[in-house]
């Protein structure tokens, strides 16, 4: 799952088996600003797009995609403006979840490092970044969602951006079993790779993903190489032809980004009043 550490991003700061019922999960959330112990209200976002929803072909190049998830990566392509995004992020959440929108890691023996990682992602960036209205449980949750996100980080996603404006920031870590809150960050995320980091191919994406050293002073090495063959695997296993070039450009471009606001309304849509 992804332990990327996403505050260095410029700001120093079986596939396809998963029931449409398990990807619509209760979120909760908070209202006000001081953090708190008390739990949150549920709430539910948008549900998933539908066809209708999106311009791009949902039928061309998706592999075992499930049906129902493929709008939502066409979206979070075509939000974002990053062209061919949307094939990547499926085959990024076919390891990640295996398509389950509420799979958690941090329970599960063995897992136990996800929390732990969860806990020194906030000691080591609450200090110098906006606070968390439930920072606390974001410490101790792991990491999540379809594209497994660390909770803190998903929390902070668009702060090198927008600061103290970032969306995320009142609201709790549970809030990443949302699908499309999932893929607001997940697109954020994407964007930050691209943006500040050499990415020379697909494969780089992923490596990213795991952790943005392994582009920098890691680039090359063992866990590098391992982390692009899984990723190169799941592409195969998926049925996505990553060198298809009329549906995935050999690179991506994320040059006309739209911004965190834009594309977290065209993901999201209007915030929550619980989290206003």
């Amino acid at each position: 799952m992804s332990r990327g550490i996403w505050m260095t991003l410029g700001a120093t700061v079986g596939v396809g088996g998963a029931l449409l019922l398990s990807r619509r999960a209760s979120a909760a959330s908070p209202a006000g600003a001081p953090a708190t112990n008390a739990p949150p209200p549920n709430i539910e976002l948008a549900p998933l797009p539908r066809a209708g929803d999106v311009t791009g072909d949902l039928s061309r190049n998706w592999g075992e995609t499930p049906v129902d998830l493929r709008p939502l990566f066409m979206l979070m392509e075509e939000t974002s403006r990053i062209v061919g995004s949307g094939r990547v992020f499926a085959v990024v959440a076919s390891r990640e979840s295996r398509f389950v929108t509420t799979a958690q890691n941090g329970d599960a023996p063995g897992e136990q490092g996800e929390r732990d990682a969860s806990a020194r992602a906030y000691a080591n960036n609450k200090d110098r970044n906006p606070p968390l209205r439930y920072g606390v449980q974001a410490a101790a949750f792991g990491s999540g969602g379809l594209f497994g996100l660390l909770a803190p980080y998903f929390l902070w996603t668009g702060v090198p951006e927008v600061g103290a404006k970032a969306p995320l920031l009142t609201a709790p870590p549970a809030l990443m079993f949302q699908p499309r809150a999932a893929a607001f960050a997940a697109t954020v995320y994407l964007q930050r790779l691209l943006k500040q980091y050499r990415i020379d191919d697909h494969a780089d994406i992923k490596a990213g993903w795991a952790s943005p050293t392994l582009l920098t002073s890691a680039r090359g090495g063992k866990d590098y190489q391992d982390v692009r063959a899984r990723f190169l695997a799941d592409a195969k296993t998926l049925g996505v032809d990553l060198t298809d070039a009329t549906t995935i450009p050999p690179k991506l471009d994320a040059s006309t980004w739209p911004g965190v606001p834009a594309v977290f309304a065209g993901l999201v849509g209007a915030w929550p009043k619980e989290l206003a």
